[in-house]
């Protein structure tokens, strides 16, 4: 009975990881709007019938993948120390949220990076939703801050956030976790005017 159950686990875990494979191959290839069951099931080598054992159609695929990524990310935001404003030191690493979260997304690039990039996917909506409950909770400008609304400061935020997650998860080949959020760290406390001298500086010396 046991070893029954085992066996029965081991063929879904199989057949999940094949379609998920196939599923991140089809839609590097051709975006989600084009892909069918049909392809998927050829592509992951099941039959048509066991895809719809698992899922009731590909908007189920792709919401599965999103509600899973989200759910992890939010594990990873309970359990680890939200980052304060001294976090941008490069220590204790291991104890911060953000760096956790390089290291899934690192583990999940392709279908993290996908998702990410993907017009019918809501994944970027949700992760910015997640991180909102994360930014700094102590503000690192001493004096009076100028006038500027909440909503507009928080999006250029979180959206900045994410772009700089997608940029580094589409990079070939892909840095490795630690070396791309000390990268982020360091971004944070750049401003943009820094960042375009940067930029200037580097065309000119070519």
């Amino acid at each position: 009975m046991g070893e029954t159950i085992i066996e029965t686990n081991t063929k879904m875990l199989e057949t999940e990881i094949k379609i998920q494979k196939a599923f991140v191959q089809l839609i590097q290839a051709q975006g989600f709007d084009k892909l069918s069951v049909q392809q998927l099931a050829k592509t992951a080598a099941i039959s048509r019938g066991t895809f719809y054992l698992h899922y009731l159609d590909k908007y189920d695929l792709l919401t599965h993948y999103e509600n899973e990524i989200v759910t992890d990310i939010t594990g990873i935001f309970n359990r680890f120390p939200k980052p304060k404003a001294s976090a941008m030191a490069a220590t204790g690493l291991e104890n911060n949220a953000f760096y956790q979260l390089f290291k899934y997304l690192y583990r999940q690039r392709d279908l993290a990076g996908l998702l990410l990039k993907e017009p019918a996917a809501n994944l970027v909506k949700k992760v910015q939703q997640l991180i909102n409950t994360v930014l700094p909770q102590t503000a690192t400008t001493i004096g009076e801050l100028p006038d500027f609304p909440v909503a507009f400061a928080q999006e250029i935020v979180t959206r900045g956030i994410i772009d700089f997650i997608i940029f580094w998860l589409t990079q070939q080949p892909i840095l490795a976790p630690k070396p791309a959020y000390l990268i982020f760290q360091q971004s944070r406390a750049l401003t943009p005017k820094q960042l375009t001298d940067i930029v200037i500086q580097a065309k000119q010396g070519q």
